[in-house]
């Protein structure tokens, strides 16, 4: 895989925390870096075995007996009991390959589906609650190794942050705190939309664009547009998002009338209501991006986040604004070399290899909320 090509796995990574479906389509790549087949990410209760999940390559219809039954009798379950989210499991590590091979679950169970190793990537769990991907491969091929999950190491980080976010998108109206900390302080305008394109929910970051009154408004409580055209643009993404059929996510810009640059809206179907990891009654997400708005992601949560010292903090937060090198050494008194030293240290921390790669992972964190306030005074 190429930078490049792992670059884009990362942005389709956070592209699934708003979007379930686009899970697929990352879990198949990650199986083809290793030499994997049929993927899936199943969401369950350890205790009872119940849950739900996502398939790639294989049809849902041959787990319809999975959870409950067949999900109680997994000799891995009992290794995944006391894994912390983040690790990996290959199942000949955490039981003999003949011990699983004479076992129920593999026999009546993984044989008859064309599946002989399994590849667990544990990417949350909250207690006997667990959200974890499994990589397979055929009988016809041989186990996975440890430098198969080493592959993966570099995406795990990215995948628990994403799952993360998805985790925390409200259950119901009544928004649980940990919801409230994490999308209120998100930086990109975030909507919740139920039937009729009724907002249900909207982040701070949304609330302000939307007491701006500068291409977005609320109508009795409908999200749409002050000009015509892109209203109508606007109804139209968020209704293909809510088609029975195969739904479908959309891009549009909405003009303001202030005559700075558009807003860039990105509307997403949520997937069907109540499933897997999304709520029930939200039908569409919306996203909206301020390209016109200077970020800077709070210190505090850069040092927390990826052990950063509050110099590297600093230095990090400051380049997300979009300050070159130069600027920064200026605005701390101190040389460019060390502020390159600085930068060095922070990729390292946050496993990136090249600055843009930097930038862009930092955009994705909170802004500090004074700097809200300034641009929205």
């Amino acid at each position: 895989m190429t930078e490049d090509e792992a670059e884009a796995l990362v942005t389709e990574i956070y592209d699934a925390a708003l979007n379930q479906a686009l899970w697929v389509p990352v879990m198949n790549r990650m199986a083809d870096l290793v030499g994997g087949g049929a993927t899936i990410f199943i969401r369950k209760d350890l205790s009872t075995g119940q849950g739900s999940g996502l398939f790639g390559r294989i049809s849902e219809t041959q787990f319809t007996d999975y959870f409950g039954y067949f999900a109680r009798r997994n000799p891995l379950a009992a290794a995944v009991a006391d894994m912390p989210a983040g690790s990996f499991l290959i199942d000949w590590q955490v039981m003999p390959k003949a011990k699983l091979m004479r076992s129920e679950y593999y026999n009546d169970f993984l044989l008859p589906r064309d599946i002989h190793a399994v590849l667990g990537l544990m990417a949350w769990r909250n207690e006997q609650d667990v959200a974890i991907i499994s990589l397979t491969r055929s009988p016809r091929r041989s186990d996975y190794q440890t430098e198969d999950a080493e592959r993966l190491a570099p995406f795990m980080p990215h995948i628990r942050r994403a799952v993360a976010l998805t985790r925390r998108l409200p259950s119901r109206l009544s928004y649980a705190p940990d919801f409230d900390v994490l999308i209120d302080t998100w930086q990109e305008g975030l909507l919740l939309l139920g039937e009729a394109r009724r907002v249900l929910y909207a982040n701070q970051a949304a609330e302000r664009l939307l007491a701006r009154q500068d291409g977005l408004r609320l109508t009795r409580g409908v999200l749409s547009a002050f000009d015509p055209a892109a209203a109508r643009r606007l109804a139209a993404a968020i209704d293909a998002a809510v088609l029975d059929g195969p739904a479908q996510g959309r891009s549009l810009a909405v003009p303001r009338q202030t005559g700075q640059r558009p807003y860039a809206v990105l509307v997403m179907p949520s997937g069907r209501p109540g499933c897997f990891l999304y709520p029930p009654g939200v039908r569409v997400i919306v996203t909206v991006s301020d390209l016109d708005a200077s970020r800077r992601p709070a210190p505090e949560l850069l040092r927390e986040v990826f052990g950063l010292s509050p110099m590297q903090a600093t230095v990090a937060a400051l380049l997300a604004e979009g300050r070159e090198v130069k600027e920064i050494a200026a605005e701390l008194g101190v040389s460019t070399f060390t502020v390159r030293r600085h930068l060095a240290d922070v990729m390292e921390k946050t496993e990136t290899t090249r600055q843009a790669q930097l930038v862009r992972l930092l955009s994705r964190l909170p802004e500090q909320p004074e700097t809200a306030a300034r641009r929205d005074r």
